[in-house]
């Protein structure tokens, strides 16, 4: 059964059937953050995979479930809004670990230095150092993006099930998280109080990300402590096509 939902920040993603071998409080808690216009559901995957672990996703305002309620895009906001939620959470004397995806990366990785007790390991995939990509990755504010721009944007990254979608679904329901969050993505760049979490950290890297290249992101070597790389095939989404793989790195790091 899934765990409830304590607040709208926080998705349980846990699998319909956990692990008896560890008892629920001494569970390890990974919680995930999803990259630009994406949901809580990009994680699910991990649940399956990591069925020792209590596994949550943040669900940013706007989208799915939360798709009346405002968007957030001032990250500091955003983060109290996690921080809040993880507050709710049951205790458990398990390890902690937070891991975010494109963007979710650079969020998860600010999360993790505003944290009260910093978390055990932080899994930072498909995006650089904070401060070394262009503020305004598609060449103009996220407010001036017109319908075409994202939607290019879009086609440009391989976003997994796109082709599955109508356009005018994809403009109703995608389109206004994304620039939020593209939004968001420019509160980021523009960050100049930085600090650098001091948790170990997994970089995921894709040899064919149009994005950020692997060299972009093993470049967080050099402001964090790097425990493991994990270079994957493909491209921006990689991820999602090999959660074994990156599950695993995660069972090597803690």
């Amino acid at each position: 059964m899934s765990a409830p939902i304590t607040d709208p920040w926080l998705q349980p993603l846990r699998p319909p059937a956990q692990s008896a071998a560890v008892a629920p409080e001494r569970r390890d808690r990974l919680v995930c953050w999803p990259p630009a216009g994406g949901s809580a559901t990009f994680f699910h995957a991990f649940a399956a995979a990591l069925p020792e672990a209590d596994v949550w996703a943040v669900q940013p305002p706007g989208r799915a479930n939360r798709r009346r309620t405002p968007a957030v895009t001032v990250p500091e906001e955003a983060v109290d809004g996690v921080l809040t939620a993880l507050d709710k959470l049951p205790p458990t004397d398990g390890r902690l670990i937070f891991m975010g995806h494109s963007m979710g990366a650079a969020m998860t990785h600010l999360l993790a230095t505003r944290a009260p007790a910093p978390p055990d390991l932080v899994v930072l995939s498909a995006w650089p150092v904070p401060g070394r990509f262009v503020r305004q990755p598609l060449g103009k504010p996220a407010a001036e993006l017109d319908t075409d721009d994202l939607f290019a944007f879009l086609r440009s990254l391989d976003t997994p099930g796109l082709a599955e979608l109508d356009d005018a679904l994809v403009a109703e329901y995608l389109l206004p998280p994304l620039r939020s969050d593209l939004l968001l993505g420019e509160g980021l760049a523009a960050m100049t109080d930085r600090a650098w979490t001091k948790s170990p950290v997994v970089l995921v890297a894709a040899d064919d990300d149009p994005v950020f290249s692997p060299a972009e992101v093993a470049a967080w070597g050099d402001v964090v402590d790097v425990r493991d790389r994990v270079h994957l095939s493909g491209g921006h989404f990689a991820l999602s096509a090999h959660v074994d793989t990156v599950a695993e790195a995660i069972r090597r790091a803690l």
